[in-house]
């Protein structure tokens, strides 16, 4: 199986991002139960996600499953927002540019975007979603990423 981060990044081979969810408990950011609506049926699915520190997302059917359903790669994200999709609450999309090519030729057909849209239980967790994701897509175009809105997202919820 090609997962859709070995598209993002041809330097990405599947044999080194599959992985049981159990294997990256050490190296996670953030895990836990969001539902992912697919693609083609547009059915809300519960899935167990993982956001790892190297800034991939993967998805799984399961905590037990061995091999994630797919993995993205936050670095070559180009936004994550809050979005209602198809009318569900605590909803956000992942975008992601396309690789236009195949077998190193371009492709007309391909769209440009790819959206990968998410929902969780509750605001709370929505948020801080938004803000595990966002910060490993933006920490790919800075240096030194600037911890002040996590501060300020902590300083609300002491209130």
């Amino acid at each position: 199986m090609e997962y859709t981060a070995c598209l993002q990044d041809p330097s990405i081979t599947s044999a080194s991002i599959r992985r049981s969810a159990t294997s990256l408990e050490s190296e996670k950011t953030k895990a836990g139960v969001l539902f992912r609506q697919s693609a083609v049926l547009k059915v809300w699915k519960e899935r167990y996600v993982v956001v790892s520190k190297d800034s991939f997302m993967y998805w799984y059917g399961s905590k037990d499953d061995l091999v994630p359903e797919d993995v993205i790669y936050l670095k070559k994200a180009t936004g994550v927002r809050r979005e209602e999709v198809a009318g569900r609450s605590n909803t956000f999309i992942i975008t992601s540019k396309n690789v236009e090519k195949i077998f190193g030729f371009a492709n007309p057909l391909a769209p440009k975007v790819s959206i990968y849209p998410f929902s969780s239980t509750d605001s709370e967790q929505m948020e801080s979603w938004l803000r595990v994701i966002g910060k490993a897509i933006v920490s790919a175009t800075t240096t030194e990423w600037d911890d002040t809105s996590d501060r300020i997202a902590e300083q609300q919820q002491e209130s």
